[in-house]
């Protein structure tokens, strides 16, 4: 994504508009009016990160995490469903609501774009419920010795970072795990992991394979890592050649039992899951010039 180009953008584009966005069985937004002043601040907001990442690393966006001083990119086609269920909700925003004020989930700044009959640009933020002050109190220290409280009802604060940007057609994803809550993709990173632990050849050959499966699904970063193992991934490669797995497992002590001769590798505690995960995302190597041998687990 091209930052000098955006920050041209939002610098001479008109005032922003603040979208209050709340999860509940379905996506209701509230669309506030703002001052001047708020409106020049979520601007300066949103220009110092552009400024902040203009000369940081940008990588396609790995769900298994990234690398620090990287920030990612993804096509906003590959997460065009979650995308519409608040783009949708925004161009309905509700003027009545039942939940309390201050229960609002993440913060939508939009910034039309001066390019006529361009899609605005979004910028996310989720917010911050200040439950820290439910139970204590702040005030002001008056010059004449005198201390007041102030009323604190309902509050509702978000700080001057952006956790990811949508413009045109990419996803600048400044905050990893934040996009990934805002648009609440664990669901899909389970029917994804789901989907790749039906290969019947797992049950097949490894012997407490249902153990295993049980294991996988309640840990959410083997989820996640399971999830990308999908389409163009190969996660039962180490159960075609189980004699080249099980010098994997000797070198590399994972003290997993294989059985060549009957074909089977055996599952039999929740330590070895890891190792397992490893197997199915191929991250044993060696490398080509220093013959050093490592593990991957980002692959």
């Amino acid at each position: 994504m091209d930052l000098i180009e955006l920050k041209n953008v939002i610098s001479t584009g008109s005032k922003p508009t603040l979208h209050m966005a709340h999860r509940g069985s379905k996506i209701a937004v509230v669309t506030p009016s703002i001052g001047d002043e708020l409106a020049q601040q979520i601007k300066d907001i949103f220009i110092k990160e552009l400024e902040i990442n203009g000369d940081a690393i940008q990588e396609k966006y790995n769900v298994v995490g990234c690398n620090d001083e990287v920030i990612e990119l993804v096509d906003t086609k590959e997460y065009r469903t979650e995308i519409e269920l608040i783009t949708e909700a925004i161009k309905t925003p509700t003027k009545k609501f039942r939940f309390k004020p201050d229960n609002f989930d993440f913060f939508i700044y939009e910034f039309p774009s001066n390019v006529p009959d361009e899609e605005p640009v979004y910028a996310f933020r989720r917010t911050r419920k200040m439950k820290f002050l439910k139970k204590g109190f702040i005030g002001r220290l008056f010059t004449e010795g005198y201390f007041s409280d102030l009323e604190l009802k309902d509050l509702i604060g978000v700080d001057d970072y952006i956790d990811f940007i949508i413009y045109k057609d990419e996803i600048l994803i400044l905050q990893h795990i934040s996009f990934e809550r805002i648009l609440k993709l664990n669901n899909q990173f389970t029917e994804l992991a789901k989907k790749v632990l039906s290969n019947k050849k797992f049950s097949e050959k490894i012997v407490g394979f249902d153990k295993l499966k049980e294991g996988a699904l309640s840990n959410a970063n083997y989820v996640k890592r399971l999830s990308k193992l999908g389409s163009d991934n190969n996660p039962t490669l180490f159960l075609e050649d189980l004699k080249a797995t099980k010098n994997v497992s000797e070198e590399f002590n994972l003290e997993i039992r294989i059985d060549v001769e009957k074909d089977q590798i055996f599952y039999e505690d929740d330590s070895q899951l890891g190792n397992f995960i490893n197997l199915m995302q191929d991250a044993y190597y060696h490398t080509l010039i220093g013959n050093k041998s490592g593990v991957d687990d980002r692959r």
